[in-house]
């Protein structure tokens, strides 16, 4: 199931040939090496099927902070994602973000998606002369597998350290801590995706987790916000329903919208390479920018 597309060796002057002729098989490559053990087990499928079920339960314990789900979890959800936030990170907005060199904090992105999606992105710039740091929160332990997922990206892409570090953290969002604020803090780039579904099953904490961002992020930072475009997302407040963008739209006083889509397909290339059928996806995307 080998794709051939010349995704090894690295130009010293450039790293925009590292994914090759297919960027999106280059994607798939590194994840079917991650993944290589998640995909051999024999009960895969019925371990999707009951992550599945979890999810129509809104059981996100049950999912998340049990070990054995998570490598599952990423070979089957994280092959869509990891391609759309890499499509999404080619916007003019954003590779002039990564351009800077920022820090990078991605909260609740323990699977991996946006580590390999945004890193993608980044081989399409020319070679930095600092590191970008990419910073995945999560209040699982999903160490094991963003360790594969790290592997797998040096030894495909060869990107080293020097180009762009990878840092974990294990915290609850709804408990923020000193820690995670002082991270928030000296991050260019905060992403919340397909995280905030989640937090606002816990309307309360989750206000005031975002209160808390608010207060940390620092002038001029950024804040991406990308979740479901259906009905999914919606949060419900006294009898009416509303997406969770309408909430952060509401803050003008804390950020300028950059990047406004309510509505955003992903659509994958056809023949693409990989063990399991890969979904389109539509999805909203705000940026901010910190005021």
């Amino acid at each position: 199931m080998g794709s051939g597309n010349g995704d090894s060796g690295v130009d010293g002057g450039s790293r925009k040939d590292i994914l090759g002729k297919c960027p999106q098989q280059s994607i798939l490559n590194v994840l079917r090496v991650a993944c290589s053990e998640a995909l051999k087990q024999k009960d895969f499928a019925a371990q999707v099927q009951a992550i599945k079920q979890k999810f129509y339960n809104r059981d996100f314990d049950g999912i998340f902070l049990e070990p054995a789900n998570l490598p599952v979890y990423t070979a089957q959800y994280v092959p869509r994602r990891a391609l759309c936030y890499y499509e999404l990170f080619g916007h003019p907005e954003l590779q002039r973000i990564l351009r800077s060199q920022p820090q990078i904090l991605c909260l609740g992105a323990g699977s991996g998606s946006e580590m390999l999606g945004i890193t993608a992105a980044c081989c399409q710039l020319v070679a930095a002369t600092a590191p970008i740091t990419i910073h995945s929160q999560d209040y699982a332990d999903w160490s094991s597998t963003l360790g594969l997922l790290e592997s797998a990206i040096r030894y495909k892409w060869q990107i080293d350290e020097q180009q762009i570090k990878y840092e974990f953290s294990i915290s609850n969002l709804l408990e923020a801590t000193p820690e995670l604020e002082e991270q928030i803090a000296r991050s260019g780039l905060v992403t919340a995706m397909f995280v905030f579904n989640e937090l606002f099953a816990d309307k309360a904490n989750a206000i005031n987790f975002v209160k808390s961002m608010v207060k940390c992020m620092k002038q001029g930072s950024y804040f991406l916000l990308v979740d479901s475009a259906g009905s999914f997302s919606s949060v419900k407040v006294g009898g009416s329903s509303y997406m969770a963008y309408m909430f952060f739209d509401s803050l003008r006083r804390a950020f300028e919208p950059v990047i406004t889509e309510d509505s955003r397909w992903f659509r994958h290339m056809p023949g693409l390479c990989y063990p399991l059928p890969i979904e389109n996806m539509r999805y909203f995307v705000r940026l901010y920018r910190k005021l």
